[in-house]
């Protein structure tokens, strides 16, 4: 199917006017976006000289709306109910003033810490989990190193050729990829066993719940490789810690079986593993 990456705007190198952007989105959740701007007027400026206009300058309300915009597009809100990725793709994002925004529920949870430090990784951590349009790109991004060896600097002219040519974007825009691949670059950080019990219950436990706590460990491992720097020498601990700390349970599975539902099996010290079992007291915390 394919797939296209919209114009689009961020302040993304200035997390304090993400986190004032962020924060007028969920204090007027249920409103519409022009009651947004208006809430947003004077709480935003430049930063650098435009126009003949000096740093320090209220920002103006065609810019406010572009970076809303943007986060429409990381479907951190819903439009007339419906989010970005809800909608036909048009190569240039946009987003009504009479809209009746609804902001999602992990952006009201990357607001309840006051650190601007903690808010921008959050943020990244939130896109990478809940935005489509961020992990369709971590996914691609990842097969395009993996396959071609691409570095991490590469040239959005270059990323645009390579994901039109083996990743299906029929529409590749910039401004856009170029926000994504800071997505990319800036790794979620997994430094302990409870991070990663923290990760698989953010992302999975939904899964697990319906499926008598069961869930496909290679999809955790793949999912971790796209979004983090996490090794697999970290993995295989960690996932031992949670067992012994009866977070989890590891479960074996004959390699026929797994074929035949088509999973990959987990080496850990030399044994294979299909699935992981969340216990339910973990589930509850």
């Amino acid at each position: 199917m394919s797939k296209i990456i919209p114009i689009f705007h961020l302040p993304k190198e200035y997390p304090e006017d993400m986190r004032i952007l962020a924060k007028g989105l969920v204090a007027n959740n249920g409103q519409t976006l022009k009651t947004t701007l208006s809430w947003l007027e004077g709480k935003l400026v430049t930063h650098k000289a435009h126009r003949g206009k000096p740093a320090g300058t209220p920002m103006s309300g065609t810019t406010i709306k572009n970076y809303l915009t943007g986060f429409y597009v990381l479907d951190l809100f819903k439009a007339d109910g419906k989010l970005y990725s809800e909608t036909i793709p048009r190569p240039r994002a946009s987003v009504s003033v009479n809209a009746k925004i609804e902001a999602s529920k992990p952006l009201e949870i990357v607001l309840q810490n006051s650190s601007v430090e903690v808010f921008e990784e959050n943020f990244t951590r939130t896109c990478s989990q809940y935005s489509q349009v961020v992990i369709d790109y971590n996914s691609n991004r990842w097969s395009l190193q993996e396959k071609y060896h691409i570095n991490d600097n590469c040239p959005p002219a270059q990323l645009k050729e390579l994901l039109t040519k083996y990743c299906e974007y029929s529409y590749v825009g910039h401004p856009g990829v170029g926000y994504l691949e800071i997505f990319y670059n800036e790794k979620i950080q997994i430094d302990n066993y409870l991070n990663l019990f923290d990760f698989i219950v953010e992302n999975y436990g939904d899964v697990a719940e319906k499926s008598l706590g069961l869930i496909p460990l290679a999809n955790i491992l793949n999912h971790l490789r796209k979004v983090s720097d996490y090794t697999d020498e970290d993995f295989n601990k960690h996932l031992i810690q949670l067992q012994l700390t009866h977070r989890i349970e590891l479960r074996t599975t004959k390699s026929q079986l797994a074929r035949n539902m088509g999973i990959d099996l987990v080496d850990i010290r030399g044994v294979k593993y299909g699935f992981i079992k969340i216990l339910e007291p973990a589930i509850a915390v």
